[in-house]
C-alpha cells in the first residue's frame, strides 16, 4: 500500500521542537506512568488506560490539577493525557503548571496524548470551526482539528481503519493497517516546515491520525482514536462499545509507542 507521506514521513525521528529546560526527571529505578485523572478526564478513558499501562508492567500515579500546579512530579517518566474534554485541561492548569509538564519532557520524560489529551497537546485546537491556543500546552507544533465528520458524524463514534508506516518501531510488528475506536477525535496538522513521524492516517480523509516526534530530551506520541479500549475484550474493563470489533488489540502497538516514548525499544 502506497500512502500519502507529510514532511518527512516515516524517516526516524527528528527533533521538531525543544524549549529551555531547568527541570529534569528524577531516575528514581521505578518507571512511573502518570495518568491525569482532573475534570475533562472521561472516566471510560482513564480506566481503560490504567488497566492497560498496568498490562504494560507500569507504576501508575494519578495527576490533577493542583498536583500539576504545586507539587513535585519529577519522578513521572511519562504524561498521559486521555480522551473526554480539553477545555478543563487547559484552563485548570496553570500556566506554571504547563511550563513545569514542558520542561520535564524537554528534560526527557515522555507524553501520550488521546483524543482530548492529543488536542491540548497542540500549539492550536479546533474544535467544531472555534480555535484555541492562548491557553494549550503547546508541545505539538500545529493543529489538532476535530471531529471528522467523514469518519463519523453525529454522534461521532465506530471503529475506523488506520493505515500505518511500517519502517518505524512502533509499527515495525504490527500489521498494514488497524482498526481503532473512533470518538469526535482529531486530525493533526504540523506548522509548515515542521518535522513529524506520521505513523498512522486515516484511512477515509488520508489525514494524520498518530504522529510522534521528539521534544528536547523527550518523545511525544498523539493518537486522535481510541487504541486504549478493548472493543472485543472485557480486560480494559469498559463495557462500552464492547458491540466494536476492533479485529485484535490495539494494545501491542501503545506497548510500542509507549516503550519508544520511555526510549525502551531503541
Amino acid at each position: 500500500m502506497i500512502l500519502k507521506k507529510y514532511l518527512t514521513g516515516c524517516a526516524l525521528v527528528v527533533s521538531v521542537l525543544t524549549c529551555s529546560h531547568s527541570l529534569e526527571p528524577i531516575d528514581d529505578g521505578v518507571t512511573t506512568i502518570g495518568i491525569y485523572t482532573d475534570d475533562g478526564a472521561a472516566q471510560s478513558c482513564i480506566i481503560a488506560a490504567q488497566n492497560m499501562f498496568r498490562w504494560m508492567g507500569y507504576e501508575i500515579d494519578h495527576l490533577d490539577a493542583e498536583k500539576i500546579n504545586y507539587q513535585e512530579i519529577r519522578h513521572i517518566d511519562l504524561f498521559y493525557f486521555p480522551g473526554g474534554s480539553s477545555r478543563p485541561y487547559c484552563e485548570d492548569i496553570t500556566e506554571t503548571g504547563k511550563d513545569k509538564i514542558r520542561q520535564l519532557i524537554s528534560g526527557g520524560s515522555g507524553y501520550i496524548g488521546t483524543c482530548a489529551g492529543a488536542m491540548f497537546a497542540a500549539e492550536t485546537q479546533v474544535w467544531r470551526d472555534t480555535a484555541y491556543s492562548s491557553t494549550q500546552l503547546g508541545i505539538f507544533s500545529g493543529t489538532a482539528k476535530g471531529p471528522i465528520p467523514e469518519i463519523f458524524d453525529s454522534p461521532g463514534v465506530g471503529m475506523c481503519q488506520i493505515d500505518l508506516f511500517k519502517s518505524h518501531m512502533i509499527t515495525d510488528s504490527e500489521p498494514d493497517s488497524v482498526w481503532i475506536l473512533y470518538y469526535n477525535g482529531p486530525y493533526f496538522t504540523p506548522k509548515a516546515g515542521v518535522s513529524v513521524d506520521t505513523i498512522g492516517l486515516y484511512d477515509i480523509t488520508n489525514t494524520i491520525a498518530l504522529l510522534g516526534y521528539t521534544y528536547g530530551k523527550g518523545r511525544v506520541f498523539l493518537t486522535g482514536p481510541h487504541p486504549e479500549w478493548e472493543e472485543d475484550s472485557d480486560r480494559d474493563s469498559i463495557s462500552y462499545f464492547d458491540n466494536y470489533d476492533d479485529c485484535g488489540s490495539d494494545w501491542p502497538l501503545m506497548y510500542n509507542a509507549t516503550r519508544w516514548c520511555l526510549y525502551e525499544n531503541k
